[in-house]
């Protein structure tokens, strides 16, 4: 079954050649009391603005730590090399809940966490839904820690048009060319699911099904002006007034437009937001366990957990850190409801291999191919 899984993944262009390139490197300061075996050098993958590059320079810097970060484009950047035969170097990286059990159980690239290491992840911290869930715990392991949750929804410029309600709203014809679709699976299947009729059956489709979907979703590509590959094209275009909505992307974007003096806001259409929890686990190529634990940690403090959820406009897994935040970032999401948030479910993945009619993972990777190519 492992071979078969690696198999189908890879024949379906999963790999998409992921870049390891340097982003630099940064100090920070020591927090707590299982940082003092931290050291050396760190290698971390994560997603652009939450590598904590920021929110961690002071335990950095006090332990001596340097590290090496490269920005994921999509989740895929992450397992990638793993599939080519080739790990990389890295110590740290990020996975959408989505993604646990293709990279516990199947992949078997995340290797196990040391909880006495880890005094931050905590029930006493931690909010009732991240702890010890089977998306991060199972089999007695902790596999990762999740630190950061929210949502991707529609972001637009509210000079140019008002709050959408609905994903249909952007196919008004006075934007045409003006809206743009993230090249994002995770974000953009379960939409593409949802606007066919089929988004309570996801990710559970048969291939005609998928098809369907794809084809429905294809008014939102005739009308769009790109299909972004990054977070940061998308700033760069919006920023730009090049487009005004995205159809789906993460708020983070608001922030870092809001530093080039451009105004976004998210919207909530009557389809739903797309719910996500991402964590950070070690790879199987880790090299470096006691500072990799140890920045997880840190990552797990409520003051740093604060500081992160207000820089990209999502929330904290921690519930001690919801006084650290500001007023506008308590309001963003129901603080007292997130264990009933939680429950209702997140969006998963398709199976990595199927032998009934239900398309798989590399069935939908194909389909996306083709979407984008216009087919």
């Amino acid at each position: 079954m492992h071979n078969k899984i690696f198999a189908e993944i890879s024949r379906r262009n999963l790999l998409k050649g992921a870049a390891w390139a340097t982003a630099g490197i940064v100090s920070a300061r020591l927090f707590s009391t299982t940082a003092h075996a931290a050291g050396g050098e760190l290698n971390i993958m994560a997603w652009e603005g939450y590598d904590l590059n920021v929110e961690l320079a002071d335990w950095r810097k006090a332990t001596g730590v340097t590290v090496q970060s490269s920005s994921m484009t999509s989740q895929d950047d992450v397992h990638t090399p793993f599939l080519a035969g080739n790990p990389p170097g890295i110590d740290v990286a990020e996975y959408n809940h989505a993604y646990a059990d293709l990279y516990i159980r199947e992949l078997q690239i995340v290797k196990p966490l040391d909880r006495s290491k880890l005094p931050n992840y905590s029930a006493d911290n931690l909010f009732d839904a991240f702890f010890d869930k089977p998306t991060w715990f199972s089999d007695g392991q902790l596999w990762a820690a999740p630190y950061i949750w929210g949502m991707n929804s529609i972001v637009y410029n509210p000079k140019r048009l008002q709050a959408p309600t609905s994903y249909a709203d952007l196919l008004k014809p006075e934007l045409k060319g003006r809206i743009a679709i993230w090249d994002e699976p995770t974000v953009m299947w379960p939409i593409a699911a949802r606007v066919a009729g089929l988004g309570e059956k996801y990710p559970q489709l048969t291939r005609d099904e998928v098809n369907a979907a794809f084809t429905e979703f294809g008014k939102w590509r005739d009308h769009a002006r790109l299909i972004a590959l990054n977070m940061g094209e998308l700033i760069n275009f919006m920023v730009s007034g090049e487009i005004d909505a995205v159809v789906c992307a993460d708020p983070a974007i608001i922030v870092q437009a809001q530093q080039q003096n451009v105004e976004l806001e998210i919207a909530y259409p009557k389809e739903g937001a797309v719910l996500w929890v991402d964590a950070w686990f070690m790879p199987v190529s880790c090299d470096n366990e006691e500072t990799a634990q140890a920045f997880i940690n840190e990552a797990l403090n409520p003051e740093v957990q604060a500081k992160v959820a207000m820089a990209v406009n999502q929330a904290p897994v921690s519930k001690k850190a919801v006084e650290f935040l500001d007023e506008k970032s308590r309001k963003r999401f129901a603080f007292d409801q997130v264990d009933q948030m939680l429950k209702a479910g997140l969006p998963g993945i398709p199976p990595a291999a199927s032998d009934s009619d239900i398309a798989s993972y590399g069935d939908w990777l194909q389909a996306w191919q083709s979407f984008k190519a216009g087919k």
